[in-house]
């Protein structure tokens, strides 16, 4: 089979492999769309290196992806070949939760975890087929989401990814008619947020700096509101002027570190609210005040990555047809490319934003 074969950072080429065999634990898929975003091609070129985030070279590259089962494993009981199914990239050994990786990301950050990988799942979704966990295979019903609903497999692999941001909302226990600020709101994350917040039935500001971004937003999104948010004190009562917030998310990046949105947005929090983090800020210390947090009972809470539970409710959102998926939902593709054209898929993979991705196809 055809597979694209990294060796070290960077260092990648489309190669002729054996195909995968189905062991304990395990199925094949014969892989048709693999997910990128923003940070897939800082994962090939290991632009994270410095901060522990490495690969177990060599191996296959690739993470979440849409394809059909091949062939199963003696333990499977639930698949047969031909399915439809997600593969989503949330690795985690069976016997200890705190092994967890993102699979095709890096390897983990303890010896243990690199080892768990190196030994097991090196071996990601670029490629024809693809040898997954079987916790991280799930069925799709293609009657509904490809016959009823008409999407194509290509736009299922947004369910890759909206775990991530269905966790941190259920995490933070936010209930259908509440508001939601979500900060900054211009990437694929804060675009599946909103999707979320929005199928949840989740009244939705977007806190943003660009003007014309927010207007494209509202056009995506018809019915939530929006705050440009300019990085002075006057943030704080923009966004109070939109009325109770009960929950906060935010999701901004590495580069938003330091920036003050994330003090007015907690701010505005009504009493009794709830905070989630879920961003990469590298703050060192939270910029809010502590007897605010104490007086008005605010919860501030971490999130990081899902549970089965929230793959599993997404997927159930989408075969309803309550979370929509596609262009004319806010939730795009920029581009399509084939296997051997990675290099320019990685390259349009860095202009990904406003809730599109890039889709290789092996």
């Amino acid at each position: 089979m055809q597979a694209l074969v990294v060796k070290g950072p960077g260092d990648g080429a489309v190669e002729t492999i054996a195909v995968p065999q189905p062991g304990p634990g395990s199925i094949i898929v014969r892989v048709l769309d693999v997910l990128l975003y923003k940070a897939t091609p800082d994962f090939f070129y290991g632009a994270q290196t410095d901060a522990g985030m490495t690969l177990p070279y060599p191996l296959v590259f690739g993470g979440a992806a849409i394809g059909r089962v091949a062939a199963i494993g003696s333990d499977s009981t639930a698949f047969s070949p031909g399915q439809l199914v997600l593969i989503e990239p949330h690795l985690r050994a069976r016997d200890d939760p705190n092994i967890a990786v993102v699979w095709g990301g890096y390897d983990g950050f303890d010896q243990r975890t690199k080892q768990f990988v190196k030994n097991n799942w090196r071996d990601g979704s670029w490629a024809e087929y693809v040898r997954a966990p079987l916790e991280n295979t799930w069925a799709l019903s293609e009657d509904k989401l490809i016959g009823k609903l008409g999407l194509q497999t290509q736009h299922l692999l947004h369910l890759g990814y909206l775990p991530v941001l269905y966790a941190g909302l259920r995490r933070i226990d936010v209930q259908a008619g509440e508001t939601i600020l979500i900060c900054p709101a211009t990437g694929i994350f804060s675009n599946g947020a909103i999707a979320i917040a929005r199928a949840i039935g989740l009244n939705v500001i977007a806190g943003g700096r660009n003007t014309e971004s927010l207007e494209a937003l509202k056009a995506r999104f018809p019915g939530i509101q929006t705050v440009q948010l300019k990085g002075e004190p006057e943030d704080d009562s923009a966004i109070q002027s939109l009325g109770p917030i009960d929950a906060f998310v935010d999701v901004g990046p590495a580069a938003a570190t330091g920036t003050s949105y994330l003090s007015s947005c907690i701010l505005s929090v009504r009493k009794g609210g709830r905070v989630c983090l879920m961003g990469g800020r590298g703050d060192t210390v939270l910029p809010i005040p502590y007897l605010f947090m104490m007086f008005n009972n605010i919860t501030v809470r971490g999130s990081l990555m899902y549970d089965a539970e929230h793959v599993r409710g997404v997927i159930q959102l989408a075969e309803s047809g309550i979370l929509k998926l596609g262009a004319e939902s806010g939730l795009g593709i920029l581009a399509t490319y084939s296997l051997r054209d990675y290099a320019n898929a990685l390259e349009r993979a860095k202009s990904c934003s406003e809730g599109n991705i890039v889709v290789v196809k092996p």
